[in-house]
């Protein structure tokens, strides 16, 4: 491949025959080529003795000390690589696990007896995260920083009163490189400390390749660990060339972006580490100067791994919004948990105290039960009454409440005079005074709350009115002696009433036989919904769902006693389903 030629992601490991090898070894050992290049390139960095430096354009000269991270969704992959990589560039590289800060500065702390040979370069192994993480979160923990520093090759370790624990490793005198494997929901550690510049000092690689072939193909020879022939200058350090003057301008207009301002936190320091790749292709190639094509090639390693970090990074903010709703879920399960036991006990005290008095209103019961329970009196009677637990009687000045086995039925006050008049008139017209009816004299009892909704409806249709406000109808029911309850429930099995609209908490009623709702209600959309799953759901889920279609916790809540739903299970397993007579009734 010519030099002039910018390379692609694609033709990235065709441009040289030491790449070629790395993806043969790759498909031989069925790893990902891009992370066993990886494996590689930190391989090379750490075969190189820390006196190989990049040369000073900006300041001083800087570590071709490489940090990596290779990450899939289950974590799995990187000890594949690892090994592979081994295979693929078998040069001897000391490997520690990761410590505490001191540790990674005790490991380049040179031996107090003699004959042991310092180490001064090595690949410190993380093969999970969490280990890195919990590590970090120790109180006093230096650990972060001392990877910072240790990326840039400045010096480690701290002074202590005592010289038995005092580690103090000077600047460029070790080359570590660090290797971690990662999940993405897991790499908080790391994108924590954005403004802190840790991800940043990161390569990163994916361990898994959805390309990858299923043949199988032999081992190929390992690639030559030989280090270029290169000859320190007077002080020992042997610099790097940068063969293309571009790569010289390119890092100056890095640094002026930086010090404007003009750059984002997570590629602050992009091109040191580019950098460094470039010098560690250099050198897998056994060449002492970064050419062109190195050059090039890095900036397809860079592109590679910010894909891989932006992808860790949509990953990571995925499972954040996860754990919220999973949270949002509990949370709603536990207060149904809360709900339903509260309702079970108002459901018990109703119980108990129409055994002991025969008959009650529901003032009288809320006003018997706890404080606690007094909310959940109206549900209660509701599913007593749905039960077939208690019957529900319909009086002069209301409702009263008894046990089924119960005979006969305490008196009640007779009308009051002043309750027979004044209806508030509808949309400016008049409507007709309606009075609630004593006992007729042959024994019959007063208009039901459905027949007096469709005696009402009837002579607001005869004024010639067709269209009517919910409110008003009911506040006249009211007046003429009805409950609010038995009035809504009489108005939507009246077949003279259709909903118009709702406004807000205005519901406007179109009047006359054969009209249609236009607004579903909410026991109509409960049903349909739980219709439409085909089984049991998650009381937490219907009620989200009920949030998106603009119904509240309260008034599904409320519509799965009416709309006749099955439930089942307790506490945070709760379960509903539309009840087999609904079912039955709408196939």
């Amino acid at each position: 491949m010519s030099e002039t030629h910018v390379p692609t992601v694609d033709e990235f490991f065709d441009a040289t025959p030491e790449l070629q090898i790395i993806r043969q070894w790759a498909r031989a050992r069925y790893a990902a080529e891009w992370a066993v290049f990886g494996g590689v390139l930190l391989r090379v960095a750490a075969t190189t003795g820390p006196e190989v430096q990049l040369p000073g354009v900006i300041g001083g000269r800087a570590s071709l000390n490489l940090l990596c991270a290779f990450v899939a969704p289950s974590g799995g992959g990187k000890g594949i690589s690892d090994k592979v990589a081994r295979l693929a560039w078998p040069a001897p590289i000391v490997e520690r696990p990761i410590g505490s800060g001191e540790g990674i500065a005790a490991t380049f702390v040179p031996p107090k007896k003699e004959g042991i040979e310092p180490i001064t370069k090595a690949i410190i192994n993380v093969p999970e995260i969490d280990t890195l993480a919990g590590i970090a979160s120790r109180q006093g923990s230096i650990l972060l920083a001392q990877l910072k520093s240790a990326a840039m090759g400045e010096q480690l370790g701290q002074a202590n009163s005592s010289e038995a624990t005092t580690r103090i490793v000077p600047p460029h005198t070790y080359r570590l490189c660090m290797s971690v494997g990662a999940q993405p929901a897991h790499t908080g550690v790391l994108f924590n400390d954005t403004t802190g510049g840790t991800p940043q000092r990161f390569l990163w690689f994916h361990t898994t390749d959805p390309n990858m072939p299923a043949d199988v193909t032999p081992d190929p020879e390992p690639l030559n660990a030989r280090l270029p022939f290169w000859r320190p200058d007077a002080d020992g350090v042997i610099e790097v060339v940068y063969g293309p003057p571009e790569i010289t301008e390119m890092i100056i207009g890095a640094h002026i972006a930086r010090q404007r301002g003009q750059e984002d936190a997570l590629d602050g320091h992009a091109m040191l580490t580019r950098l460094k790749v470039a010098a560690c292709l250099a050198i897998l190639h056994h060449r002492g100067v970064v050419s062109e094509l190195d050059w090039q090639l890095s900036g397809v390693v860079m592109e590679v791994s910010n894909r891989t970090r932006d992808w860790v990074v949509a990953e990571s903010k995925k499972a954040d919004r996860r754990k919220i709703r999973d949270r949002a879920i509990g949370r709603a399960m536990g207060d149904e948990v809360v709900e339903d036991r509260r309702l079970d006990r108002a459901k018990e005290g109703v119980l108990r105290w129409l055994e002991r008095q025969g008959e009650l209103p529901a003032n009288k019961l809320r006003t018997n039960l706890k404080a606690n329970l007094r909310d959940y009196c109206g549900a209660a009677l509701a599913e007593l009454v749905d039960a077939g637990q208690v019957v529900q009687i319909e009086v002069e000045r209301g409702t009263r409440y008894r046990l089924p086995e119960s005979t006969g039925c305490t008196e009640v006050q007779g009308l009051k005079p002043q309750l027979g008049d004044g209806v508030p008139p509808v949309q400016g017209v008049p409507l007709p005074a309606l009075h609630a009816v004593t006992d007729a004299p042959n024994g019959t009892t007063q208009k039901t709350a459905r027949q007096w909704i469709d005696a009402y409806v009837s002579r607001i249709l005869d004024s010639g009115v067709d269209t009517v406000e919910s409110a008003k109808v009911y506040e006249a029911g009211q007046v003429a002696g009805y409950k609010i309850d038995n009035l809504r429930q009489a108005a939507k099995s009246s077949d003279l009433i259709s909903v118009a609209a709702r406004k807000g908490s205005v519901t406007v009623w179109n009047l006359g036989a054969g009209g249609e709702n236009t607004v579903v209600s909410a026991e109509e959309w409960l049903t349909g919904w739980l219709r439409s799953t085909g089984g049991w759901v998650k009381a937490a889920d219907v009620y989200a769902a009920g949030l998106a279609a603009g119904y509240g916790r309260d008034t599904v809540k409320s519509a799965s006693v009416r709309a006749e739903v099955a439930k089942r299970g307790q506490s945070i397993a709760t379960e509903w389903c539309v009840a087999p007579a609904v079912v039955e009734r709408g196939a």
